[in-house]
Order: structure tokens, then C-alpha cells, then sequence
């Protein structure tokens, strides 16, 4: 599990809210879908039809309201397109605008939109219809609004050019505005004023359980807590030559071991969702699938709760992260499908860590000397929180043997991921734990994603109370120069610092596990859209 990004397209000092609303669902009259459970059916054969599973049921399909992974994100991207899209390697690619250019002052961004791309409503995609998506989501103050708050306005130049006129100039806007969250164009404008249930509610409650945006999939039924289906919309403007999937059935399916069952037996194409790595590891030997391995933006962190008991001492925390058995961790959460990391960025994101960044492996004698010193010769007990999740559960195994070499005992306890969000977002000096595990990933090719959370200004959300003005001004200047030489001085600062002071212990970085049926093509691990599929790219033969 991962933690939601506040991009704000390059600011950091205000960071919104980041509990995606959940919006009751409603149905009206007009757009794509029929959530009865009454298919209408595609023609096709069965290689036209893909069957995938989710472990969860999508809270809506608002590109407005849903900007996580796990709650409808992973759904709705079949069905709505960005302006710009972002490839494995980090490279920006045309998508619903062929080109931008950027005003001197960095604080204009022209865009030239595609002709000939319609909505699924019939609606045609302009100008107008970007500054009407950008309006929506502002005036309905929704989730997905943290990631426009730098921009000041958008005019529509002519129908196939838009502004963005920014507040200030941002190294990240262009990554932000093709990543994997709040920017997706639609719904139409024709749409949402067609089922709106009073005048300015911007259809909210509709689009939770219907779509009308410009992608390659229509909604077509949705069986709650059973199935969603959605078919090939035909006046997709990349068009349907070559190999694609007409008819995708996802399932909703939570026990990974059902996954398994039904991968193997051919009834499932392909596992969107992690499962257990033991699940794999068995995948791997079995006919017909395959697993596919790939690198990752995420890394496994521990952070320290800089306000409360003997973590308050860095002496303290430079021990527990002398003691820790990071090669036990990789081989037993991952069974090795992870690479070390030594500081709070992963190694596919730039800058590298600074030579003279202090580095930790497992060393225990040195660890019992900084106990001792600090007064605890004796150890003492601490409270680890993290979510329930198959390599916590592994995580946290590893982190109890660990420091009860040095009589440290460690009382884990587990719950689910909003409740561990609610206690990390809890204001400094409030956080209930002594230590708590946690992802972080990198959604655009930037360290900001990550280094941002380190503001003391997001001491209510997830940093665990570490940070001053010195390390503040390295973070906001990072945010507003477009220099990269630059930016990647005050990144080794930054990070230099913070290994120093030790406020987390970084562990691992996972790889990314798929599995699929062999007969299923296209697929690529993107980990800028991590937990997202290209849908227009798979195929099955």
C-alpha cells in the first residue's frame, strides 16, 4: 500500500486533504452505462474478450472524486484519456494534445489539442472542454484539485489550443499533468449538464457509477461487488487496427487464492492486483502462466515518531537502523524479488544517494554501544503500526527478531490502510506509534513525489515530525527551479541531511509481480501508473 501524492503541479506548501470522498452512486439518463447487470454484448471472439481481476470494487469512476489506486483509479482509466502520457522510462509522449510550448517566464503553457476526438456522449473534445474539466474539478473542491492549486487560470486560445497560466514556474508541471492522478480530461460538458440533480452539483453523483470520457473503453454493466464490463468504443481516435481486446470483464476478487485457482485453470486472464508472494513464487512453476518481474518507483520505509519516547533521540534511531536485518527482509517478504535502497529515494529516480550520505547495514555491536549511551542499555518497548498487508506481516517479523538482539521489544499492531492513514496524518506530537511501515512511490519521474512529504508542513499528513527551516527551503526551492543541475545539489543536501539524522529506516524496493495467462500480450509494467493497465495495448491470442 502506498500513500496518495499531493502534487499540486510543482507546490508543496499547502497540501490538501487526501482522502479520496466516496460519493453514493446514482443512475440518470444519458451517457454509457448500464449498471443493472444486463450485458448488451460486443461481437467478437472469445480472443476479443480479456477477463481481469481487482481485489476491490471501485468507490466511484470520477476522475473528479478518485485519485487512488485501490478505490476506482485503476478502473476509470479505461474509459478517460490525459493530455499527455508518460512512458516506463519517464519520457513524456503526445496524447489528447500533440505539442506545448513554454513561455520564457515557465509560467505559460500553450497546448495544441488533437482534431477529430470525441467524447463517449458524442460530444467533441476542445478547448473548452479543458478549461470545463479544470472548472469542474475546482468548484467541486474534489480530491483531484491538489493537483491543479498552482494553476492560476485556463483560456482557451482558439478550439484546438488551451493556456495554463501557473502561479508559479514548475519544474514538475508537464509530469504532473501527464502522471496517473487528477488529470484525466472529461466528463463532457453536455454530460455532466445533463445530469446534474440541481443546477452546479457538476453531476457528481452520477459519475460515480457512470462514465463520458474520450478513451478507448465505454462502461457497459456493473454487477457491484461481481464484475464491471466495458467494450471497445469505436470512434477511439487512435483507432482499432492491429491487436487489441474488444470486451474486457473485470472481477472483483478478493482471496488471493481464488486468483490463483482461476489463473491456473484459464478462467482468469490476468491478476491486476498484487497477490501474496508465495502466490508467485508457485505461479511461476505452473502451465500456461507467466509472472512478469519489473522495477519500481516504491520503497519499503519504517519512519520514526520524532516526538514521543527514546525516538527522539537520533542515537536511538541510528541503533534500530544498525540492527535491522535488511537481507532477511528482501529474502523473506519478497523472496528476494527486491533491490536494497539506502535512502528515501528508490535507485530508478535521480539523483542517485550522495557518496557522503551515511549508509546502514545490520551491525549489531555498534547498535548495543548507541543503546547504551543513550541510556538504554536494557532496551526498551515500542509500538509499530502498519496495514494489513502480506509483507508487513513479513516486515514486521523481521523488525521484532531484529531488535530483540538488543532487548527491544516491538508490539506490532496491524489494521487497515485508512485507519493507519488516519493515525500518520494525525498532527505532530499526536501520532499514537513509535514507528511505523508504510510505501511511498514516485507517480512522475521527479523526487519531488517522495521528498515533498519531508516539508514540515506535512507533519499532518505523513511526515512523522522531522524537518526545520533549513531542510524546508532546500524542498520549496527544489519546487521552483528549472534548473536540473541545481535541483539535484539541493536533493543531495536534503538527503544527505536526513540519512544523517536517520527519521525512517529505508528498506527495500519491490519489484513489480504480474501475473497473466501466456496467450495474453502488450503487457508493460509502467511504474510512473503503478497498479494501472494499458488497456488499448493488451491483446490475447
Amino acid at each position: 500500500m502506498g500513500v496518495l501524492r499531493s502534487r499540486g503541479f510543482g507546490t508543496t506548501k499547502r497540501l490538501a486533504a487526501l482522502v479520496a470522498a466516496t460519493v453514493l452512486g446514482a443512475s440518470g439518463a444519458g451517457c454509457t452505462a448500464d449498471v443493472t447487470g444486463k450485458s448488451k454484448g460486443v461481437a467478437g471472439s472469445e480472443t476479443g474478450v480479456m477477463t481481469i481481476s481487482r481485489a476491490n470494487d471501485p468507490t466511484s469512476l470520477d476522475p473528479a472524486q478518485q485519485v487512488s489506486t485501490g478505490g476506482g483509479l485503476e478502473t476509470l482509466t479505461a474509459f478517460y484519456d490525459r493530455l499527455a502520457d508518460l512512458d516506463a522510462s519517464g519520457k513524456i509522449h503526445p496524447s489528447l494534445a500533440t505539442e506545448w510550448k513554454v513561455s520564457d517566464d515557465g509560467l505559460t503553457y500553450t497546448f495544441k489539442l488533437r482534431d477529430g476526438v470525441m467524447f463517449h456522449d458524442g460530444s467533441p473534445f476542445t478547448a473548452d472542454e479543458v478549461r470545463f474539466t479544470w472548472q469542474r474539478i475546482v468548484a467541486m473542491k474534489a480530491p483531484a484539485a491538489q493537483y491543479w492549486s498552482n494553476v492560476k487560470e485556463v483560456a482557451v486560445v482558439d478550439p484546438r489550443t488551451v493556456a495554463f497560466h501557473l502561479k508559479q514556474a514548475s519544474p514538475t508541471f508537464l509530469p504532473t499533468l501527464a502522471g496517473q492522478r487528477g488529470v484525466y480530461m472529461g466528463p463532457s460538458k453536455a454530460c455532466v449538464e445533463a445530469n446534474e440533480k440541481t443546477k452546479g452539483d457538476w453531476a457528481a453523483a452520477y459519475f460515480t457509477d457512470h462514465e463520458c470520457g474520450t478513451g478507448p473503453y465505454k462502461l457497459d454493466t456493473w454487477q457491484h461487488n461481481q464484475q464491471i464490463t466495458f467494450n471497445a468504443y469505436e470512434k477511439y481516435w487512435r483507432g482499432w487496427d492491429g491487436k487489441h481486446v474488444q470486451r474486457f470483464v473485470q472481477k472483483i476478487i478478493k482471496e488471493p487464492s481464488t486468483a490463483q485457482l482461476l489463473l491456473t485453470q484459464g478462467q482468469l486472464d490476468l491478476a491486476a492486483d498484487s497477490l501474496p508472494i508465495q502466490v508467485y513464487q508457485q505461479l511461476k512453476h505452473g502451465e500456461g502462466v507467466t509472472v512478469d518481474s519489473a522495477s519500481t518507483t516504491t520503497i519499503d520505509q519504517i519512519v520514526f515518531n520524532l516526538d514521543k519516547g527514546p525516538m527522539k533521540d537520533p542515537r536511538v534511531r541510528e541503533a534500530i537502523a544498525l540492527l535491522f536485518d535488511y537481507k532477511a527482509a528482501i529474502e523473506q517478504a519478497y523472496a528476494g524479488e527486491a533491490d536494497r535502497v539506502f535512502g528515501p529515494i528508490p535507485n530508478t529516480v535521480w539523483p542517485k544517494i550522495p557518496d557522503q550520505a551515511k549508509r546502514f547495514d545490520r551491525n549489531v555491536e555498534p547498535a548495543k554501544r548507541l543503546l547504551a549511551e543513550a541510556g538504554y542499555p536494557d532496551g526498551f518497548t515500542l509500538q509499530f503500526d502498519i496495514a494489513d498487508l502480506n509483507q508487513w506481516r513479513n516486515l514486521a517479523l523481521i523488525l521484532e527478531s531484529s531488535l530483540a538482539e538488543a532487548h527491544i521489544t516491538v508490539k506490532t499492531n496491524i489494521s487497515t490502510w485508512p485507519v493507519l492513514f488516519a493515525k500518520l496524518s494525525k498532527p505532530k506530537g499526536e501520532k499514537p506509534f513509535d514507528m511505523a511501515g508504510f510505501q511511498m512511490w514516485a507517480a512522475i519521474p521527479d523526487p519531488s513525489d517522495i521528498l515533498m512529504w519531508w516539508n514540515t508542513d506535512a507533519t499532518t499528513v505523513i511526515n512523522p515530525g522531522w524537518g526545520d527551516a533549513k531542510t524546508d527551503a532546500l524542498i520549496d526551492g527544489a519546487q521552483t527551479e528549472t534548473d536540473q543541475a541545481q535541483r539535484s545539489t539541493m536533493y543531495e543536501q536534503l538527503i544527505t541531511t536526513m540519512n544523517a539524522d536517520v527519521p525512517a529506516i529505508w528498506i527495500d524496493q519491490p519489484k513489480a509481480l504480474t501475473a497473466m495467462r501466456k496467450d495474453v500480450h502488450g503487457f508493460v509494467y509502467n511504474p510512473y501508473y503503478n497498479g494501472l493497465l494499458d488497456f488499448y495495448a493488451l491483446s490475447k491470442s
